[in-house]
């Protein structure tokens, strides 16, 4: 996007947290477009020209998952022709800093709110998107998480003053992760988006419909050549019982030096049984990127 309207596009990036901040607060950053390219990523600053960071929460813990940002987007979203700037958080609520022009925003942000009055929320690694959806003149919300899905908040104000209703899900996101997580081989469990998913929206198919691209991310495990899938398997599971009792042992452990005999004990088995495991299974961490197309 042209962030500070000087006609060239411009980079706008989030992140968890920045050297020399309090634990775990995000701030954001630019790159500013040049006609050649792009400048050197800085910290994107206030009007007051200090770093834009979240708002506290009110309980202020020393780690304060409301700060840590996860994807900006810069949209005008409240109709006055300047853009504003808007980040998901930890949390999965929307802050919202007013556009002051040319790449300037307000210091201090509010969160955007629901229709009862309390913050605007949905799964934890909120992931704002703003489009009109239902075609009515306003600008609705989309959001991914990290738990995966595709959450709606329809505008039912105006243009110009925005009323989000409570979210409604798209595509589901997928159940909380248990430990030990069920072991999975191969991918054909993969059959739509997976976690930490982030959205956007395109005719992808030119039938006058907004459509969702939804990328994800997904981490897949697979047999060895040569490995019996059964006998990985039953191998697999068994390692899996070991780490957990030994796991199991460090948390139960009582006094210092029991705890720390148990603590460098898990490690050690920890370490045994990666190896082990390298030889019977590669594990593939990457992602995907979805279409799905309205009917």
């Amino acid at each position: 996007m042209d962030l500070n309207e000087d006609g060239k596009t411009d980079v706008l990036s989030g992140s968890y947290a920045f050297k020399g901040k309090d634990p775990m607060v995000g701030t954001f950053h630019v790159l500013w477009g040049t006609e050649g390219g792009f400048k050197a990523a800085e910290p994107l600053l206030g009007s007051d020209g200090e770093q834009l960071v979240l708002p506290r929460s009110e309980s202020q813990p020393r780690v304060d998952q409301n700060r840590i940002c996860t994807r900006p987007t810069a949209v005008d979203l409240d109709g006055d022709g300047t853009l504003d700037l808007v980040s998901g958080n930890f949390v999965g609520t929307f802050a919202f800093f007013a556009g002051e022009g040319e790449g300037r925003f307000s210091p201090t942000a509010r969160w955007l709110e629901g229709p009862d009055g309390e913050p605007l929320t949905v799964a934890p690694h909120s992931d704002p998107c703003f489009v009109d959806w239902d075609g009515d003149g306003d600008l609705d919300l989309l959001s991914g998480s990290g738990a995966g899905g595709v959450f709606l908040c329809l505008n039912t104000g105006t243009r110009e003053a925005w009323a989000f209703a409570s979210p409604t899900e798209v595509v589901a996101p997928l159940p909380p992760r248990t430990y030990p997580e069920p072991l999975v081989l191969g991918d054909a469990h993969v059959t739509g988006p997976q976690r930490a998913t982030r959205v956007a929206v395109a005719d992808v198919n030119g039938d006058g419909k907004f459509d969702l691209l939804v990328g994800d991310t997904v981490s897949l495990t697979y047999v060895l050549d040569g490995q019996d899938e059964a006998e990985v398997r039953a191998k697999l599971e068994a390692y899996s019982e070991l780490q957990q009792a030994a796991f199991a042992r460090q948390r139960d452990a009582e006094g210092e030096e029991q705890r720390a005999a148990a603590s460098a004990a898990y490690s050690e088995l920890y370490r045994e049984l990666r190896e082990k495991r390298r030889a019977l299974v590669r594990t593939d961490n990457t992602g995907f990127v979805w279409v799905l197309y309205q009917q």
